[in-house]
């Protein structure tokens, strides 16, 4: 790997492809790999790996049902600025379908992938002497207080990411339908299929029962999972020492309105380090919509992720030094 991480590259390199309008796949490498969960069973993951020397490893936590090639794009565009980014697929999702399918659920996900996933990230960062960065989308954000290894985060960058108890939702409306969705919605489907079909939420992969059913009863809790006392004694707030921006997308009202963005923030108000909110509207970047999905779509993301990765850089010194 030393040869990767020392092999010469032009600084103007980025720059260059970028205004030819080229494909950064002359930047980085992508190297499927599987991650063992205990017995027979594997976790779906990807590396994607710079040419040149690496500014930081990261690991890209992914939304609920969302698989991993959703953040393809992202990790790329990460990959051509510096950045050694892995990818995953949750137990019983995707490429990870067959990894403890019957046993796989939200708890599990936040309580052991994700904390597998940073392990390997954290190994590689420690190898290459890089810092650790951990971007979150929705589930993936909000299990970042949970993380045993937060100490060895030095930023996060969070999409989306809430403790979405029904009542955090502005309206009467919305947090009737909130209500319903947890209360009578999700178990109905679950009694229904024995899971929760993707068709169910728009789109994306078929929830496992138990998962859904974590989604549930944590979303009739207030603060979420912070209402289960055995989720509660493992948060790990108390160990963050780096830099977190929450991103609150202003009309991301059915998954991310800005009370449920502001009580994640405020699980890590006693924290050593720094957790902030940030706001975006659609019309900052020229669009009309943005909502929940689409800061992971190229075409979107290219607006946003300059600025966010240069804002969260200019907060976090070691990211500075390696760009």
């Amino acid at each position: 790997m030393s040869a990767l991480l020392t092999a010469p590259q032009s600084p103007n390199l980025v720059q260059l492809h970028a205004s030819l309008g080229l494909e950064d796949d002359a930047l980085h490498d992508e190297v499927p790999a599987w991650l063992p969960v205990g017995g027979q069973h594997h976790l779906a993951l990807r590396w994607f790996e710079p040419r040149r020397a690496w500014r930081a490893a990261a690991l890209i936590a992914p939304a609920t049902g969302v698989p991993q090639r959703f953040y393809a794009a992202l990790a790329r565009w990460m990959a051509a600025r510096g950045y050694a980014v892995l990818t995953l697929d949750y137990a019983g999702l995707a490429d990870s379908r067959a990894a403890m399918a019957e046993g796989a659920s939200m708890r599990s996900w936040m309580l052991r992938d994700l904390p597998l996933a940073l392990d390997a990230v954290q190994a590689r960062a420690r190898v290459a002497g890089v810092p650790v960065v951990w971007v979150g989308h929705s589930l993936g954000g909000h299990a970042l207080p949970l993380q045993p290894s937060l100490a060895g985060v030095d930023a996060a960058l969070c999409v989306g990411a809430q403790l979405p108890y029904f009542e955090h939702w502005p309206s009467a409306h919305q947090r009737w339908g909130a209500r319903f969705f947890f209360r009578r919605y999700v178990p109905a489907w679950v009694r229904w299929t024995g899971r929760l079909p993707g068709v169910a939420l728009g789109g994306g992969e078929d929830l496992p029962a138990d998962a859904a059913l974590d989604w549930s009863r944590w979303g009739q809790l207030p603060n979420y999972y912070l209402g289960d006392p055995d989720m509660a004694q493992r948060l790990c707030t108390r160990d963050w020492r780096g830099v977190a921006h929450f991103w609150c997308i202003s009309d991301d009202w059915v998954f991310g309105p800005e009370r449920a963005v502001q009580a994640l923030v405020d699980a890590f108000a006693s924290a050593p380090g720094r957790a902030e909110m940030r706001r975006l509207h659609p019309r900052d970047i020229g669009q009309r919509r943005v909502g929940h999905f689409a800061p992971f779509a190229r075409h979107v993301g290219e607006r946003l992720w300059p600025s966010w990765f240069d804002e969260l850089e200019a907060a976090v010194p070691a990211l500075r030094a390696r760009r």
